[in-house]
């Protein structure tokens, strides 16, 4: 009766010993370390429960395996092993539907791991916070984001306003966006000064980049596209993608609701780009370009 879904929470439980194991090399002469060890070391001992059942090898697909160290790689551990705990809390619930199913004995077993996969979570929160320092200057990567994002496409929505000429708007942005980048990283290395937890080179570094990099993306539409509403379409398409992007990691990191965050982003987007665009409007009716 068991063969099916251990096949199943094997394969799941194989994965997650090889990745903590995989994440706790990346992470060695810290607390994490010895965590991400205990974690790899639980995972086996499951694995291994379910194993029992079964009369074949078990495996998982290797690329998954590939994907998740990517993401680590790019996005920080913090990152993956919140999408870990999204899915444990989902592999907790079908152990808990499975345990009343059984046998005393085997029941029992299940409720074992089912305790130990709860305490990943507890232990994880008490130790990543110090473990990972990108994620003290998260909010300085917020602060230049977001205002790049939607300093920016103020800006070129009010040249739809003004001019229908795309590479006039790209111009636009990107002299904005370069002097507000500076203006930007001077703040935030003048309002870390005022907090010993983060380096003040390095939040300034963080929110100047930041900037800096949306302000770059979101003005290339305009240097390729020859129709001024095809390239602020595409800009204000890019410009959604970095906010969903950004929310959902925020989201997993900091266990938020993705939609919300998500949906008040894009609000305050269309309402500035809205604005804007009425504002260069008004302009182009009382400055009409054909008089220059």
């Amino acid at each position: 009766m068991l063969e099916v879904p251990a096949l199943h929470y094997a394969a799941e439980e194989l994965f997650n010993a090889h990745l903590y194991e995989w994440l706790s090399q990346r992470t060695k002469a810290t607390p994490l370390h010895t965590l991400l060890q205990l974690f790899a070391k639980q995972e086996q001992k499951h694995y291994e429960f379910w194993r029992q059942y079964l009369r074949r090898e078990v495996s998982y697909p290797k690329w998954r395996l590939w994907w998740y160290q990517l993401l680590a790689i790019l996005l920080g551990p913090t990152f993956v092993l919140r999408l870990l705990e999204e899915r444990e809390h989902r592999t907790i619930e079908a152990y808990r539907r499975l345990a009343a199913t059984l046998a005393p004995e085997a029941r029992q077993q299940i409720l074992t791991l089912i305790q130990e996969e709860e305490s990943h979570e507890a232990e994880f929160l008490r130790t990543i916070q110090a473990e990972e320092p990108r994620l003290r200057y998260l909010g300085f990567i917020v602060l230049g984001l977001s205002d790049a994002i939607i300093e920016v496409t103020g800006v070129h929505a009010g040249f739809l306003g003004v001019s229908h000429k795309p590479i006039l708007a790209g111009i636009a942005g990107l002299i904005v966006g370069f002097s507000a980048s500076i203006a930007m990283a001077s703040a935030a290395y003048l309002q870390a000064k005022q907090n010993p937890e983060v380096s003040p080179i390095r939040s300034a570094a963080y929110t100047g980049l930041s900037y800096l990099l949306a302000v770059l993306l979101l003005a290339l539409p305009y240097f390729l596209a020859a129709h001024m509403g095809v390239a602020f379409w595409s800009s204000v398409c890019l410009a959604t993608l970095l906010i969903g992007g950004f929310a959902y990691y925020s989201a997993t990191i900091f266990n938020r609701n993705f939609r919300g965050e998500f949906l008040e982003s894009l609000g305050v987007l269309g309402a500035t780009s809205a604005l804007s665009y009425g504002f260069g409007e008004a302009l182009r009716y009382f400055f009409p370009m054909d008089r220059f």
